[in-house]
């Protein structure tokens, strides 16, 4: 096999600039005060020149005052000023536009803020209460069972009890132009007009004897017309009516006479405000009991919340998008933004959280139809004007598939993340790693029942009342039939909560209407009560029974139409719950209790997963390419518990379970000292500490030339693994907690750990930093293969920001660090700049060590190849490669193929065995990428085909490859870079 270099065309290629079409790669970016539109405008010449087609936008629709992130939106109508508003939106759609990028947006259609003055939809609700234009808009009990005060929502936001609260005069009435709000620090709730008489009648005791009778008058006409609303009956929209005239009678009155609004403050100061007063603290409790809403302590919302929340987010209410009426308002610029082409694609947040989320998808290509319809123009354009690309954040579990009804492109990745990492560990000594972890720890539970203990945890605490809720509902349904009722709601509530915790899936997708219970979810739902029965064998299982009959739509004998509905919409409800059970069980407690290798525990993961042989991956990627081709494959987004490049290192860990188990033994005894004892208890334990080993191996500073101080003993290191560690443990539900922590227990951690960093002599410091450099090398080989896979493997290939350099960070907020794009703009001018006039040096420059061009290099030609070939990788085939020879378990190699063209991939995995034989003994000694190349192959070969005679571009290296037989041999392929991404054109018969 011969080789000669050929340079690769330049970046300047732009495509069509059309209004809706389908990616060909994604770069996420997270919005933020300080990062807003203008700075997104610009980054697309950079963005366009690394090989990025569509910018990938984090939800930019008016969010609460402090949002961090973009997901409690308050308001669906307007973009977010802090952002820039509309106008800068603009600006970024023209310059977007004139690169031929698209803009791919994310948006949060089940849920939305509801602690901020600006979403009207929930003060309206909490104004008007039951009877309100928007209370349609929330799920909301108004009559929760065994509630004391119906017709009113919880609203669990008081810091303390709300006894103390109001007795230490935290809470004030205050005065706005035209009505009241109740203030509580930084938060305040309006007063329903229905309970202002009392508070104006006080006030004109404060009236001046001399005021004109006819501005007396005009304040008590407006108390007369106020009380008339609650005396007598009087229509929906007669009350907004006489509501809105009265506040603007108010609004007049106080601006034409200062005797008056001074006299109102004064009523305020006297009878509300004056916390050593027992009349005015009584006074404001009464004015509070006239309210829709009952303020109370945060933690009541684990057993009384009576509205559908985001998870366990109080501050989150879910919303009824399945309401035509609400779907229009949360929607309505959406499509106009889509109208205008100034987004191109969709992302949807959390579709588990819909109550029908086919027939919403469907809702949405209908409405995007009908725009397409109407603009002939945007249709003869885009071509493909009748589908809007969409893709959903959907959590597939183990062999889980996406709903085949759901109109979308596939879902955000999670499921292709955990493909790649699981052939990237080694599954046959992943036993002998979990069995290293349950001596190391005492841990010798099952990964199931870790996952179980996790939900359980969920259901008893954070969602308590979500259970008990639907319990409730359950008890009904039973009483309301001679074969069931029997059933006691303790009864039927631990059926349900055993069930939950068995489930083994998100969800199911029983349709409000229409509809029997699909096999898929007749399966999962059969499956979870058997395991229920198993898990509980002195419960009752006719309770388990009658439940499953619910969930299966199986109505006995003469049940009315009336309850089959009941059980219909009993079951669509709990669907809506097992989602979040689930996600907070598993991705946010058992991850965080059990972790042979940390790095498989992520989000969409399945616990205790012991990875994949490479034959089972290609599989995967077969049916990946026939079923969802343009699915996004991401390898870190914002909700990832490890940057890509942390997984990657500590994939590595699978591969030497002795040594690794060696040394974390002799890390925890050299680190004994940093030990603590917090309630008869160490802290931390062997489990805590295995988590710290494995982080700290993970993230550690390995660079070349390390300078001293060594970066590991920084502040800024320091406090990035404390932050992360408090909430890890939190997240665990063991020794602390986000509702109830224990600082005793935090702060040994913390001390714990700065004593790790704080002294690089220390044997226990030496140790990490020996087996971080061991695998440091391999770790880096390890990423390059996921950054290779992802970009060449069926999808569209998903970056997030910052990650063209190497990404060691972990969750968030770590993960939302500011990235510097004048770094990254400068280097890659500079890449492309060394490689289009002397590409064989820069080669030989980036290869002798491991600097963050390296990975920015791989990128940028990566995504060249796919511009250059896009329809090959938006709609070739898939085919495995057989590999012969000594390493042919450390190889992955594949053919993607279309019409005339093809494209070879062949990439290294288990990188540390590969090269056991070449190290040196001297841990410390940084591995080269020129380690993994060459002789090292040995007889390695890939078989192509039958064809006698090939001639390949490798897009890595710019060099030609003329194959005189049908196969590759690795130690020639491989004689630069241990990566090869080959193209060749092919006729329709001459492979494969």
């Amino acid at each position: 096999m011969t080789a000669t270099r050929s340079s690769l065309p330049g970046s300047e290629i732009q495509q069509s600039n059309l209004v809706n079409r389908l990616p060909r790669a994604t770069y996420r970016l997270q919005l933020s005060t300080e990062f807003g539109l203008e700075e997104c405008a610009s980054l697309v010449e950079y963005l366009d020149r690394l090989g990025i087609s569509d910018l990938y936008l984090s939800p930019l629709f008016h969010a609460r005052s402090d949002s961090q992130h973009g997901y409690d939106v308050v308001d669906h109508t307007r973009v977010e000023a802090a952002f820039g508003g509309r106008a800068a939106l603009d600006q970024l759609g023209r310059v977007v536009r004139s690169t031929g990028l698209g803009v791919l947006l994310d948006i949060v259609p089940n849920h939305m803020g509801i602690n901020d003055p600006d979403n009207h939809y929930w003060n309206d609700v909490l104004e008007n209460g039951p009877n309100a234009q928007f209370s349609k808009y929330f799920d909301i009990d108004w009559d929760p069972p065994g509630c004391d005060f119906p017709g009113r929502v919880l609203l669990p936001f008081l810091g303390r009890r709300f006894g103390e609260v109001l007795e230490d005069g935290e809470l004030a009435v205050v005065r706005t132009g035209d009505g009241f709000v109740l203030k509580y620090f930084d938060r305040q709730f309006p007063l329903t007009p229905l309970s202002w008489p009392d508070l104006l009648q006080s006030a004109i005791d404060y009236l001046p004897g001399d005021i004109a009778g006819a501005t007396r008058d005009e304040l008590e006409s407006i108390i007369f017309q106020l009380r008339q609303l609650s005396t007598i009956a009087v229509s929906v929209e007669d009350r907004y009516r006489e509501q809105f005239v009265a506040r603007q009678r108010l609004k007049v009155l106080q601006r034409q006479s200062s005797q008056v609004t001074q006299a109102i403050d004064a009523a305020l100061e006297q009878r509300y405000s004056d916390a050593t007063n027992e009349d005015s603290i009584n006074a404001l409790e009464k004015l509070l009991s006239q309210q829709f809403y009952r303020l109370a302590y945060w933690k009541v919302a684990v057993d009384e919340i009576n509205y559908r929340r985001f998870f366990d987010i109080n501050d989150l209410a879910a919303i009824r998008v399945e309401n035509p009426e609400v779907f229009e308002s949360v929607h309505r610029l959406t499509f106009d933004l889509l109208d205008a082409g100034l987004i191109t694609g969709l992302r949807v947040d959390h579709p588990d959280g819909l109550l029908d989320p086919a027939a919403y998808f469907e809702h949405l290509q209908t409405t995007y139809r009908r725009l397409s319809v109407q603009d002939q123009h945007w249709s003869a354009s885009s071509g493909h004007a009748a589908t809007l690309y969409v893709v959903v954040e959907k959590i597939l579990s183990g062999d889980e598939t996406l709903p085949e009804d759901w109109a979308v492109s596939g879902t955000t990745g999670y499921e292709f993340l955990n493909q790649l990492s699981e052939v990237l560990v080694d599954h046959e000594k992943m036993q002998r790693l979990q069995s290293k972890y349950a001596e190391a720890t005492g841990i010798d539970q099952t990964p199931r029942d870790i996952t179980y203990e996790g939900k359980q945890t969920i259901l008893q605490d954070a969602m308590a009342s979500e259970l008990f809720v639907l319990a409730s509902r359950l008890f009904r349904l039973a009483r309301a039939h001679r074969y069931s009722y029997d059933f006691t709601l303790p009864v039927l509530q631990r059926a349900l909560r055993e069930y939950i915790a068995c489930f083994p899936v998100y969800r199911t997708y029983v349709r409000p209407q229409g509809w029997d219970v699909g096999t898929i979810d007749h399966g999962h739902i059969r499956d979870a009560v058997r395991r229920a029965k198993t898990r509980n064998p002195t419960m009752s299982w006719a309770a388990l029974e009658f439940l499953q009959d619910v969930l299966l739509l199986q109505f006995p004998k003469g049940l009315s139409e009336d309850l089959q509905y009941q059980w219909r919409q009993f079951a669509n409800r709990l669907q809506q719950l097992t989602g979040p059970v689930t996600a907070k069980g598993l991705e946010d407690t058992a991850f965080y209790r059990y972790y042979p290798l940390a790095s498989l525990n992520e989000v969409g993961a399945e616990l205790g997963s012991s990875g994949s042989s490479v034959g089972s991956f290609h599989s995967r990627q077969q049916r990946r390419v026939q079923d969802w081709p343009r699915a996004l494959s991401t390898t870190a987004t914002h909700d990832t518990k490890r940057g890509e490049d942390v997984r990657a290192r500590m994939h590595v860990l699978s591969e030497i379970p002795d040594r690794f188990a060696k040394q974390f033994s002799q890390w925890c005894e050299a680190a004994a000292a940093a030990s603590a004892t917090v309630e008869a208890r160490e802290a931390p334990d062997a489990n805590a500490k295995y988590l710290i080993f494995q982080t700290l191996l993970g993230t550690w500073p390995v660079m070349d030339n390390m300078t001293s101080p060594h970066p590991a003993t920084s502040k800024e290191y320091s406090n990035r693994m404390q932050a992360y560690f408090e909430k890890a443990f939190r997240e665990a539900k063991q020794h602390t907690s986000w509702r109830t922590p224990s600082f005793t227990f935090e702060t040994a951690i913390k001390e714990c750990v700065e004593q790790f960093l704080a002294d690089p002599e220390s044997q226990s410091f030496k140790l990490l930093d020996d087996l971080a450099f061991e695998i440091a090398g391999p770790g880096y080989v390890n990423a390059l293969s996921q950054l290779v896979l992802k970009a060449t493997l069926p999808g569209v290939p998903d970056f997030y920001q910052g990650t063209e350099y190497w990404s060691f960070c972990l969750v968030d907020p770590d993960n939302r660090q500011p990235v510097d794009y004048n770094l990254r703009r400068a280097s890659l001018a500079r890449l492309q700049a060394d490689w289009d006039s002397k590409a064989s040096q820069t080669l030989q420059d980036l290869t002798a060590s491991w600097p963050d061009e390296l990975k920015q290099f791989f990128v940028m030609q990566l995504l060249r190849m796919r511009r250059e070939h896009t329809e090959l990788f938006s709609s070739g085939d898939y085919h495995p490669l057989e590999v012969h020879g000594k390493c042919a378990d450390h190889v992955i190699a594949f053919c993607r193929r279309f019409q005339n063209q093809m494209n070879v991939v062949v990439v290294p995995r288990l990188p540390y065995q590969l090269t056991q034989s070449r190290r040196t003994g001297q841990p410390n000694n940084l591995m080269r990428l020129t380690d993994f190349v060459g002789p090292i192959w040995d007889d390695t070969t890939v078989e192509l085909s039958k064809k006698t005679s090939m001639r390949f571009h490798e897009h890595l290296t710019g060099r030609t490859f003329d194959v005189p037989t049908n196969q590759l041999r690795l130690a020639n392929l491989f004689s630069e870079l241990p990566f090869a991404v080959l193209t060749m054109p092919i006729s329709h018969d001459e492979f494969l």
